[in-house]
């Protein structure tokens, strides 16, 4: 705990220094303490994104970081002084229940972040994504190598900036902290409403109330944390500045949702939330789309490039646009097999070839036990909701986000049904028609303190993951703090760091042992696969990964299978 606090420290320097980036920019003009440093993490996010197309993030990057880091603080001195201030006086308003609050969530993140992460994601590609960042950069056709990795969100390029990998302790620890500033926010927007009583205060406020559940994605870099609340940063803006909105504020809400867009690519739907702003507002904001359109073509450009370098599409996982001939291209049948894994993985991998829409339906209603309730509500939440927004809202700006959340939930559907594809509309959904039935903070606060107590669960006991989810073949378990943690943090990986040396095709590399899942490869040294899957793809579809020269940093591609 003792080391991530440190790490912590670190980040907090180095997206309040690169936050100063994108509001000079743009022109921003919003000294939120916790909207700075989201910015800021963006800014860390595309520098880190472009220089790993051309080095690894290694010990040189950190000493690139670290100089921009003093220089900002040396040239943003004043505005660095101005944002301190600015916390302090928020925080010395909080009242005592407020400051336990954000106290209690503040020791949970760093004693969560300090125990080995249980999400299977995190032993099939999160850890390995980082690693090959922080040794290699990106590599030509590492997708060829494990399709998992070609997915290389930039919640993980912005972690590999923070891992330290040249360190003996490396660190894992990015969703704790972001919890931590987020729920900043949450206060601060709270003790607003008690003077205010606006309702859009009440509700960014009450999405601590989610917390049980986000606080088994604080201990493993995923993407899904930051969608869910960056999202929820943005509906809440969407909602206060829709009727009546400047450059600022719009110039705000469309970084953000840029932000979320290259997290996590199935959030791309929620550009229409600018988009809709910008048409409402288009005799204010017509004048500033120069600096928007030019950014958006550099971050829509990275996006295209680190697709390419990966799998040799340009809109992976989608085939559309097909007009690159690179040897590095990923084989047509690896991309088929991920998204047909993807999309089953929400139906228990059942049989879905002689099934209607009909019986598709039902069989992910009554997907495997915490799967299943999970459709369930959101399926009551997507049919009340409107029902429960005329009678008790009838506010514009809800309900336009309301029907962005059908779209999102068929385009969902499409690809892949899975409740962390739609948790962030979840969330929206539930908390807004709580504050419309319990419109008192005293009452959100005693919700927000259950679910404090409730977060402490995994704390108290060992928790079996595979018995809740659907990935029932792994034997994934939550893990308990123990003394040593209080100093410094567990390994990132729950599986063993036990693996074997295998050759195919004149290709060397690591495997896990026999124990392991298909998918999963754990923290064995690089380059790392699993020959289970190795094996059942040369067997069914006649590939195996190759190297494209004698070196690693060439990058890989397949070849037929002799």
């Amino acid at each position: 705990m003792f080391l991530i606090l440190i790490n912590w420290i670190y980040i907090f320097i180095s997206s309040l220094s690169f936050g100063f980036l994108l509001k000079r920019l743009f022109k921003i003009d919003n000294h939120n303490f916790t909207i700075h440093h989201i910015l800021g993490l963006f800014s860390i996010t595309l520098f880190s994104w472009s220089y790993a197309f051309f080095f690894p993030l290694d010990i040189v990057f950190y000493a690139i970081m670290n100089c921009i880091n003093i220089a900002g603080m040396l040239y943003f001195k004043r505005e660095f002084k101005m944002q301190l201030n600015q916390c302090k006086i928020s925080w010395l308003s909080f009242s005592r229940t407020y400051k336990f609050g954000l106290i209690f969530i503040f020791i949970i993140a760093l004693a969560m972040s300090s125990v080995t992460p249980s999400i299977f994601d995190n032993e099939s590609y999160y850890i390995k994504t980082i690693k090959w960042l922080n040794e290699y950069g990106f590599v030509k056709g590492l997708g060829n190598l494990h399709i998992f990795f070609a997915q290389t969100s930039s919640w993980h390029i912005l972690q590999a900036t923070f891992s330290f990998p040249f360190l003996e302790t490396n660190f894992n620890d990015l969703n704790g902290y972001f919890l931590v500033i987020f729920s900043f926010f949450c206060f601060q927007q709270l003790h607003h409403f008690k003077t205010t009583k606006k309702i859009h205060q009440l509700y960014i406020g009450s999405v601590l109330i989610g917390l049980p559940f986000m606080i088994f994605f604080i201990n493993a870099p995923s993407p899904d944390l930051p969608v869910f609340l960056i999202s929820q940063l943005v509906f809440y803006l969407f909602i206060k500045h829709f009727k009546h909105i400047d450059y600022s504020n719009f110039i705000l809400i469309f970084l953000l949702t840029v932000f979320l867009c290259v997290i996590k690519i199935t959030t791309c739907i929620l550009i229409l939330l600018p988009i809709i702003l910008f048409v409402k507002h288009y005799k204010t904001l017509k004048r500033n789309l120069v600096k928007p359109m030019v950014f958006s073509f550099f971050v829509l450009g990275l996006f295209l490039m680190k697709n390419v370098v990966l799998t040799g599409y340009l809109l992976y996982p989608l085939q559309i646009l097909d007009v690159l001939n690179v040897d590095w291209k990923v084989p047509t049948e690896l991309i088929q097999l991920f998204k047909v894994g993807t999309y089953n993985a929400a139906f228990d991998y059942q049989d879905l070839n002689s099934l209607s829409t009909y019986q598709l339906f039902i069989a992910w209603i009554t997907s495997f036990k915490f799967n299943g309730i999970i459709n369930i509500i959101f399926v009551v939440l997507l049919v009340s909701f409107p029902f429960l927004w005329y009678l008790k809202s009838k506010e514009k700006s809800v309900f336009i986000l309301y029907l962005i959340g059908v779209l999102n939930f068929v385009l969902a559907w499409i690809f892949s049904p899975q409740y962390r594809f739609f948790f962030f509309y979840m969330l929206f959904f539930s908390m807004q028609i709580c504050v419309w039935f319990f419109r008192k903070e005293k009452i959100i606060m005693l919700f927000t303190y259950v679910s404090l107590l409730l977060s402490l669960v995994p704390f108290l006991t060992e928790l079996k993951l595979s018995n809740y989810t659907t990935i029932k073949k792994t034997n994934t378990k939550t893990s308990l703090l123990k003394p040593k943690n209080i100093v410094q943090p567990n390994v990132n990986s729950s599986m063993s760091l036990a693996f074997e040396q295998h050759t195919e095709n004149k290709f060397h590399y690591n495997s896990p042992t026999k124990e392991s899942y298909f998918w999963t490869v754990g923290d064995i040294p690089l380059p790392a696969v699993n020959v289970k899957q190795i094996a059942f793809i040369k067997e069914h579809y006649k590939i195996v990964p190759s190297l494209r020269t004698g070196s690693f940093e060439d990058g890989f591609k397949s070849v037929g299978s002799e």
